[in-house]
Protein backbone atom coordinates (compact mmCIF):
# COMPACT_ATOMS: atom_id res chain seq x y z
CA UNK A 1 0.00 0.00 0.00
CA UNK A 2 1.26 3.48 -0.89
CA UNK A 3 2.29 5.36 2.27
CA UNK A 4 3.71 8.62 0.90
CA UNK A 5 4.16 10.27 4.31
CA UNK A 6 6.19 7.49 5.91
CA UNK A 7 9.06 8.97 7.91
CA UNK A 8 7.31 12.28 8.47
CA UNK A 9 5.68 13.67 11.63
CA UNK A 10 2.41 15.58 11.44
CA UNK A 11 1.02 17.88 14.12
CA UNK A 12 -2.77 18.00 13.73
CA UNK A 13 -4.55 20.66 15.76
CA UNK A 14 -8.12 19.97 16.77
CA UNK A 15 -7.40 16.32 16.01
CA UNK A 16 -9.58 14.83 18.72
CA UNK A 17 -12.90 14.78 16.90
CA UNK A 18 -14.96 15.58 13.82
CA UNK A 19 -12.97 16.71 10.76
CA UNK A 20 -9.75 16.95 12.74
CA UNK A 21 -10.02 13.30 13.73
CA UNK A 22 -10.56 12.30 10.10
CA UNK A 23 -7.46 14.26 9.11
CA UNK A 24 -5.34 12.62 11.79
CA UNK A 25 -6.47 9.13 10.79
CA UNK A 26 -5.84 9.85 7.10
CA UNK A 27 -2.33 11.13 7.81
CA UNK A 28 -1.55 8.05 9.89
CA UNK A 29 -2.93 5.89 7.09
CA UNK A 30 -0.51 7.61 4.72
CA UNK A 31 2.37 6.66 7.01
CA UNK A 32 2.92 9.77 9.13
CA UNK A 33 3.64 9.68 12.84
CA UNK A 34 1.26 11.95 14.73
CA UNK A 35 1.12 14.64 17.35
CA UNK A 36 -2.63 14.96 17.97
CA UNK A 37 -3.53 18.25 19.60
CA UNK A 38 -6.81 18.76 21.40
CA UNK A 39 -8.26 21.06 23.99
CA UNK A 40 -11.62 19.98 25.42
CA UNK A 41 -11.59 16.70 23.46
CA UNK A 42 -8.26 15.42 24.80
CA UNK A 43 -9.74 12.07 25.91
CA UNK A 44 -10.80 11.37 22.32
CA UNK A 45 -7.38 12.43 21.06
CA UNK A 46 -5.71 10.02 23.47
CA UNK A 47 -7.93 7.19 22.27
CA UNK A 48 -7.15 8.03 18.65
CA UNK A 49 -3.41 7.98 19.40
CA UNK A 50 -3.83 4.44 20.74
CA UNK A 51 -5.76 3.27 17.70
CA UNK A 52 -3.75 4.49 14.71
CA UNK A 53 -1.14 2.27 13.12
CA UNK A 54 1.78 4.67 13.50
CA UNK A 55 3.57 6.26 16.44
CA UNK A 56 1.26 8.87 17.92
CA UNK A 57 0.88 11.02 21.01
CA UNK A 58 -1.94 13.28 22.20
CA UNK A 59 -1.17 16.67 23.74
CA UNK A 60 -3.66 19.07 25.32
CA UNK A 61 -3.27 22.81 24.79
CA UNK A 62 -5.37 25.95 24.55
CA UNK A 63 -4.21 27.43 21.27
CA UNK A 64 -5.89 30.73 22.02
CA UNK A 65 -2.95 31.29 24.38
CA UNK A 66 0.10 32.75 22.66
CA UNK A 67 2.51 30.43 24.47
CA UNK A 68 0.75 27.25 23.33
CA UNK A 69 2.47 26.90 19.93
CA UNK A 70 6.01 26.72 21.31
CA UNK A 71 4.82 24.53 24.18
CA UNK A 72 3.27 22.03 21.77
CA UNK A 73 6.54 21.63 19.87
CA UNK A 74 8.55 21.40 23.09
CA UNK A 75 6.29 18.72 24.56
CA UNK A 76 6.29 16.74 21.31
CA UNK A 77 10.08 16.88 21.18
CA UNK A 78 10.20 15.63 24.76
CA UNK A 79 8.27 12.60 23.56
CA UNK A 80 10.65 12.05 20.65
CA UNK A 81 8.49 13.52 17.89
CA UNK A 82 9.64 16.48 15.79
CA UNK A 83 6.88 17.64 13.41
CA UNK A 84 7.68 18.67 9.87
CA UNK A 85 3.98 18.94 8.94
CA UNK A 86 1.36 21.14 10.61
CA UNK A 87 -2.33 20.73 9.76
CA UNK A 88 -4.37 23.36 11.57
CA UNK A 89 -7.96 22.20 12.02
CA UNK A 90 -8.72 23.64 15.46
CA UNK A 91 -11.35 26.36 15.31
CA UNK A 92 -13.91 28.09 17.45
CA UNK A 93 -17.35 29.07 16.15
CA UNK A 94 -19.17 31.97 17.73
CA UNK A 95 -22.75 32.36 16.58
CA UNK A 96 -23.80 35.84 17.66
CA UNK A 97 -25.45 38.99 16.38
CA UNK A 98 -22.62 41.32 15.32
CA UNK A 99 -24.04 44.05 17.56
CA UNK A 100 -23.77 41.70 20.54
CA UNK A 101 -20.20 40.61 19.76
CA UNK A 102 -17.75 42.01 22.29
CA UNK A 103 -14.10 42.89 21.85
CA UNK A 104 -13.26 39.85 23.98
CA UNK A 105 -15.36 37.60 21.72
CA UNK A 106 -13.60 38.95 18.65
CA UNK A 107 -10.13 38.51 20.12
CA UNK A 108 -10.85 34.94 21.27
CA UNK A 109 -12.04 33.86 17.82
CA UNK A 110 -9.08 35.47 16.06
CA UNK A 111 -6.57 34.07 18.56
CA UNK A 112 -7.64 30.49 17.88
CA UNK A 113 -8.63 30.60 14.22
CA UNK A 114 -5.90 32.91 12.91
CA UNK A 115 -3.09 33.86 15.28
CA UNK A 116 -2.44 30.28 16.36
CA UNK A 117 -1.72 29.23 12.76
CA UNK A 118 0.74 32.09 12.39
CA UNK A 119 2.52 31.11 15.60
CA UNK A 120 2.58 27.40 14.71
CA UNK A 121 3.95 28.25 11.26
CA UNK A 122 6.75 30.48 12.50
CA UNK A 123 7.60 27.98 15.23
CA UNK A 124 7.92 25.20 12.65
CA UNK A 125 10.01 27.43 10.37
CA UNK A 126 12.43 28.36 13.17
CA UNK A 127 12.86 24.78 14.33
CA UNK A 128 13.30 23.37 10.84
CA UNK A 129 15.19 26.24 9.27
CA UNK A 130 17.43 23.83 7.37
CA UNK A 131 14.93 21.03 6.82
CA UNK A 132 11.77 22.58 5.45
CA UNK A 133 8.24 21.35 5.90
CA UNK A 134 4.58 21.66 5.01
CA UNK A 135 1.72 23.65 6.52
CA UNK A 136 -1.98 23.26 5.73
CA UNK A 137 -4.70 25.45 7.24
CA UNK A 138 -8.34 24.38 7.29
CA UNK A 139 -10.43 27.42 6.47
CA UNK A 140 -14.05 27.14 5.33
CA UNK A 141 -16.67 28.58 3.02
CA UNK A 142 -17.40 31.32 5.56
CA UNK A 143 -14.27 33.04 4.22
CA UNK A 144 -16.14 33.68 0.97
CA UNK A 145 -19.79 33.70 1.99
CA UNK A 146 -19.28 35.81 5.17
CA UNK A 147 -22.10 34.42 7.29
CA UNK A 148 -23.79 37.30 9.17
CA UNK A 149 -24.54 35.17 12.23
CA UNK A 150 -20.86 34.14 12.48
CA UNK A 151 -19.19 37.37 11.47
CA UNK A 152 -16.09 37.14 13.68
CA UNK A 153 -15.54 33.55 12.54
CA UNK A 154 -16.10 34.44 8.88
CA UNK A 155 -13.66 37.35 8.90
CA UNK A 156 -11.05 35.28 10.75
CA UNK A 157 -11.30 32.57 8.09
CA UNK A 158 -11.00 35.12 5.29
CA UNK A 159 -7.90 36.49 7.01
CA UNK A 160 -6.59 32.92 7.32
CA UNK A 161 -6.66 32.59 3.53
CA UNK A 162 -4.62 35.80 3.24
CA UNK A 163 -2.21 34.55 5.91
CA UNK A 164 -1.68 31.27 4.04
CA UNK A 165 -0.76 33.13 0.88
CA UNK A 166 1.47 35.57 2.73
CA UNK A 167 3.30 32.79 4.56
CA UNK A 168 3.71 30.87 1.30
CA UNK A 169 5.68 33.85 -0.01
CA UNK A 170 7.57 34.50 3.20
CA UNK A 171 8.66 30.92 3.88
CA UNK A 172 9.40 29.76 0.32
CA UNK A 173 11.15 27.79 -0.99
CA UNK A 174 11.84 25.59 2.05
CA UNK A 175 8.25 25.52 3.31
CA UNK A 176 5.03 25.02 1.41
CA UNK A 177 1.88 26.63 2.86
CA UNK A 178 -1.60 25.75 1.60
CA UNK A 179 -5.23 25.68 2.69
CA UNK A 180 -8.30 23.52 2.28
CA UNK A 181 -11.70 25.21 2.29
CA UNK A 182 -14.50 22.81 3.28
CA UNK A 183 -18.13 23.65 2.70
CA UNK A 184 -21.06 21.87 4.38
CA UNK A 185 -19.30 18.74 5.61
CA UNK A 186 -20.29 18.23 9.25
CA UNK A 187 -23.17 20.38 10.46
CA UNK A 188 -23.12 21.21 14.15
CA UNK A 189 -24.51 18.65 16.55
CA UNK A 190 -28.25 19.10 16.92
CA UNK A 191 -28.80 20.28 13.35
CA UNK A 192 -32.24 19.10 12.28
CA UNK A 193 -32.88 16.99 9.22
CA UNK A 194 -34.73 19.92 7.68
CA UNK A 195 -31.69 22.15 8.17
CA UNK A 196 -29.36 19.47 6.81
CA UNK A 197 -31.52 19.11 3.71
CA UNK A 198 -31.52 22.89 3.22
CA UNK A 199 -27.72 22.97 3.49
CA UNK A 200 -27.41 20.16 0.93
CA UNK A 201 -29.75 21.99 -1.43
CA UNK A 202 -27.43 25.01 -1.31
CA UNK A 203 -24.64 23.06 -2.99
CA UNK A 204 -24.28 22.36 -6.69
CA UNK A 205 -23.95 18.64 -5.94
CA UNK A 206 -27.12 18.65 -3.78
CA UNK A 207 -25.55 16.73 -0.91
CA UNK A 208 -23.38 17.21 2.13
CA UNK A 209 -19.70 16.38 2.02
CA UNK A 210 -17.75 13.93 4.21
CA UNK A 211 -14.72 14.44 6.42
CA UNK A 212 -12.91 12.02 4.11
CA UNK A 213 -13.33 14.55 1.28
CA UNK A 214 -11.41 17.13 3.31
CA UNK A 215 -8.76 14.57 4.22
CA UNK A 216 -8.22 13.69 0.55
CA UNK A 217 -7.59 17.35 -0.25
CA UNK A 218 -5.08 17.67 2.60
CA UNK A 219 -3.21 14.58 1.42
CA UNK A 220 -3.13 15.96 -2.11
CA UNK A 221 -1.55 19.22 -0.93
CA UNK A 222 1.00 17.38 1.21
CA UNK A 223 2.09 15.11 -1.63
CA UNK A 224 1.92 17.54 -4.58
CA UNK A 225 5.34 19.12 -4.44
CA UNK A 226 4.48 22.04 -6.71
CA UNK A 227 1.53 23.32 -4.68
CA UNK A 228 2.06 26.32 -2.42
CA UNK A 229 -0.15 29.31 -1.68
CA UNK A 230 -3.08 27.23 -2.90
CA UNK A 231 -6.61 27.17 -1.50
CA UNK A 232 -8.47 23.98 -2.47
CA UNK A 233 -12.25 24.29 -2.19
CA UNK A 234 -14.09 21.17 -1.03
CA UNK A 235 -17.50 22.78 -0.94
CA UNK A 236 -19.67 20.84 -3.35
CA UNK A 237 -20.05 24.14 -5.16
CA UNK A 238 -21.78 25.86 -2.24
CA UNK A 239 -19.75 29.04 -2.79
CA UNK A 240 -21.26 29.26 -6.29
CA UNK A 241 -24.85 28.74 -5.20
CA UNK A 242 -26.94 31.67 -6.36
CA UNK A 243 -29.56 31.76 -3.60
CA UNK A 244 -29.54 34.25 -0.77
CA UNK A 245 -29.39 33.03 2.84
CA UNK A 246 -31.10 34.87 5.62
CA UNK A 247 -28.83 36.45 8.24
CA UNK A 248 -27.56 33.84 10.65
CA UNK A 249 -28.83 30.72 8.94
CA UNK A 250 -25.53 29.53 7.54
CA UNK A 251 -23.89 26.87 9.62
CA UNK A 252 -20.21 26.07 10.27
CA UNK A 253 -18.59 22.92 8.95
CA UNK A 254 -16.74 21.83 12.06
CA UNK A 255 -16.11 22.59 15.69
CA UNK A 256 -12.73 21.10 16.38
CA UNK A 257 -10.88 22.52 19.33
Amino acid sequence: MDRPLTGRVALVTGGGHRVGEALARALAGAGADLVVHAHRSIAKAEQLALEVGTRAVAIAADLSQASAAASLFDRAAGLGLHPDIVVHSAAGFLRRDPLATTAEDWDQVFALNLRSFFLLSTELARRRRDGGGDLVAITDAAAIELWPGYLAHSVSKAALVALVRGLAKALAPSFRVNAVMPGPVLPPEGTSEVERARMAERTLLKRLGRPADVAQAVLFLLTCGFATGSVVEVTGGSTLWRGRAEAGDRFPTDGSA
